[in-house]
């Protein structure tokens, strides 16, 4: 019988790695940090192989299951075999029949290797139960300021941060898609928790302040109260440096322009006037993109974050024309505060 191991003892054995034998479509949506993916299935045998099973047979479904995969399965030893030195734990979904089909063929061939008890979704229950009662030790504070006056630049910048932009890869607003992937809710949750247990055991964090929601993502609430009732910082710049923050950020490709376009005219019309939307994209299409992005952010974005930030009350202000400089500031009065 195939010897099988839970998910928190695999996380902590030493020299392992972890092998994701899903579908690469399953394999983005999120999966264990560090795993590779070695798919039995592409996404499209998969599907071809879904469907025998429901309109032939499960005999008919695992047949052609095995077609597809023993074409590529010297590709598969080859590069398994790259990995001989390390005990290998493979995973699958669920633990199923994909995983158990592979330890077998690795354990006849000699390899130290493991199947994953209740594959993905065991590291999926594991997460998700450790980060809605994640308790967070360190000190928490939070940058905000209205959009593009460099609080993500200045998240990266500094120590003991926690990029939540980054981990959604979603900005948080109608254009905070432009030139992204965003996330999955599942991956966003796996790359947070890694980074919370990165940092528990630091004197503080730095985050940058979102609404609950990132895009389509919620943010865990644990976190997210703790943002609340965190030391509160707001970030100021001037509006021609935020202009031109705009540009490098999000106007950077054709494509990124057109999005941005569409994206203007579908605003609803209590937020920014038809004939304004109109005026702003024959900006961009004259390429006069920094009055275009001045519009924007002065009567669209300003007035959406505003109310936001009247919630609060700041320790302390700082500008961010000059980053290093805010960056030696935010530092200082963290330390004295």
């Amino acid at each position: 019988m195939s010897s099988t191991i839970t998910i928190q003892p695999a996380l902590k054995l030493p020299n392992t790695l972890f092998i994701d034998t899903r579908t690469p479509k399953e394999f983005q949506e999120d999966h264990i940090p560090g795993a590779l993916n070695l798919p039995i299935l592409s996404n499209d045998e998969r599907a071809i192989v879904g469907t025998i099973y429901k309109q032939v047979s499960q005999q008919d479904a695992i047949q052609r299951g095995v077609e597809f995969f023993s074409a590529r399965l010297p590709d598969f030893l080859k590069e398994v075999t790259k990995h001989k030195d390390k005990t290998l734990i493979i995973n699958c979904w669920r633990g199923g029949m994909r995983s158990k089909t592979i330890v077998a063929l690795l354990e006849s061939l000699k390899f130290n290797v493991l199947q994953l008890e209740g594959g993905y979704k065991s590291y999926r229950e594991y997460i998700r139960t450790n980060l809605y009662n994640f308790q967070i030790k360190p000190q928490i504070f939070v940058l905000w300021g209205v959009t593009c006056t460099g609080k993500t630049s200045l998240i990266k910048a500094l120590p003991n941060s926690l990029d939540l932009e980054g981990c959604a890869q979603h900005r948080g607003s109608m254009y905070g898609a432009v030139g992204l992937t965003p996330s999955s809710q599942k991956s966003f949750e796996t790359r947070l928790y890694s980074r919370l247990q990165e940092l528990n055991n630091q004197s503080y964090i730095i985050i940058e302040g979102e609404s609950h929601r990132i895009g389509d993502l919620m943010i865990p609430d644990t976190l997210w109260h703790a943002m609340m009732n965190a030391t509160h910082i707001l970030i100021t710049r001037s509006i021609e440096k935020r202009a031109q923050t705009a540009i490098d950020e999000y106007f950077k490709t054709v494509n990124n322009l057109d999005e941005i376009k569409q994206i203007t005219l579908n605003l609803p019309h209590n937020l920014l006037s038809n004939k304004r939307k109109q005026e702003i994209v024959q900006l961009l299409e004259d390429n006069n993109l920094l009055e275009a992005a001045k519009i924007l952010l002065q009567e669209y974005y300003d007035p959406l974050y505003q109310h936001m930030l009247h919630r609060f009350q700041f320790a302390f202000e700082i500008n961010s024309d000059n980053e290093e400089k805010a960056v030696e500031e935010i530092i200082k009065k963290m330390n004295t505060s």
